[in-house]
């Protein structure tokens, strides 16, 4: 009861802030917060996008900011937790609203399969939130939908813009080669809920035993893979490339794993995580090579559509009405309507 009443009390508060309630066109929520090219975006948006990217971020740092996060500076020139959020919004709805005025420019169209899917994803959405908090965002079911067709044909033209774009690929850096890895962990045991309990000194220098007897047992049999699994490890067949940026693979075993011959395994590599072995197991990955192609490839397409997005904002007539978009204030957490 208590928290229901502070979820009130919040929500009147948010009202009162806004003007009070009324007809439509009385509606602060209909105010015009930003322009884009003549278009109008109220404060509703505004308000929603706002509400629902403050939700994550309080999810993400509330354990380590506190209750004040909204606060906290983080700039030099005394930039606040909140305005960086401002700008992220501000940055998301001139990103979908000039994607979806050149939707007719590449003949782009939500057909109506996409708008029933999307209808879904409405129902969906709303009932996956609490109720309070879709309140606060101003949400409800029809204006969910509306925003995810916005959202959806923005990203139909993102594809669209980029569709006929070919990056030149250089070879050498898709070339991918195969190798085989294991890792003893040293470091502990997670539970369900991601809680970590380290390892004793004594099981830490077990595992390192595990790892040299590992890797003269894999050595003799010339097989990383089947030594492993007769230990009951879980041995990873990957690939690697000419260098370690954008694997996300751990970086020393990478570079073990280079220095190797097709078909040598390596010593025990000493990480924070624990003890890797790898085995380079052959110089061409036809697989890894092709995911890789298709991976800078994207990575491509998206730095030249981040590069024509650019130049629709740069000749984009923008206005942010600032005394409207003040309206919607990030000040307090929002935990009490989560």
């Amino acid at each position: 009861m208590k928290i229901r009443l502070r979820m009130t009390a919040v929500l009147l508060a948010v009202c009162l802030a806004m003007g009070g309630c009324g007809t439509k066109e009385d509606d602060p929520q209909e105010q015009t917060a930003v322009t884009i090219n003549g278009e109008a975006i109220t404060l509703r948006e505004w308000n929603f996008y706002l509400r629902m990217n403050q939700m994550q971020w309080e999810k993400s740092y509330l354990d380590s900011y506190g209750d004040e996060m909204w606060s906290r500076e983080v700039g030099e020139d005394g930039r606040l937790l909140s305005d960086s959020l401002k700008e992220d919004v501000l940055e998301i709805i001139r990103q979908i609203h000039l994607a979806d005025q050149h939707a007719e420019e590449y003949g782009v169209a939500l057909d109506e399969e996409q708008q029933e899917e999307l209808r879904a994803e409405a129902s969906g959405f709303m009932e996956a939130y609490n109720e309070a908090l879709l309140k606060y965002a101003g949400a409800d079911e029809a204006f969910v939908y509306s925003l995810l067709c916005d959202r959806e044909l923005s990203s139909l033209v993102a594809e669209a813009a980029v569709e006929a774009y070919e990056p030149v690929i250089d070879e050498e850096d898709v070339h991918r080669e195969g190798i085989c890895y294991v890792l003893i962990s040293t470091t502990g045991l997670r539970d369900n809920e991601g809680n970590m309990t380290p390892f004793s000194e004594e099981e830490v220098e077990r595992r390192t035993q595990v790892a040299q007897e590992l890797c003269i047992a894999a050595r003799k049999s010339g097989d990383l893979k089947s030594a492993a699994e007769a230990e009951g490890l879980t041995p990873i067949e990957s690939s690697m490339g000419n260098t370690n940026e954008g694997d996300g693979q751990e970086p020393r075993m990478l570079d073990a794993a280079r220095e190797l011959q097709v078909g040598e395994i390596s010593d025990p590599i000493q990480t924070e995580e624990g003890w890797f072995l790898v085995q380079h197991t052959s110089a061409y990955d036809a697989e890894g090579t092709e995911y890789w192609r298709a991976y800078l490839t994207d990575q491509e397409k998206e730095a030249e559509y981040a590069r024509i997005l650019e130049e629709w904002e740069t000749s984009a007539d923008i206005i942010v009405d600032e005394d409207v978009i003040g309206q919607a204030e990030v000040k307090i957490v929002l935990k009490e309507l989560l």
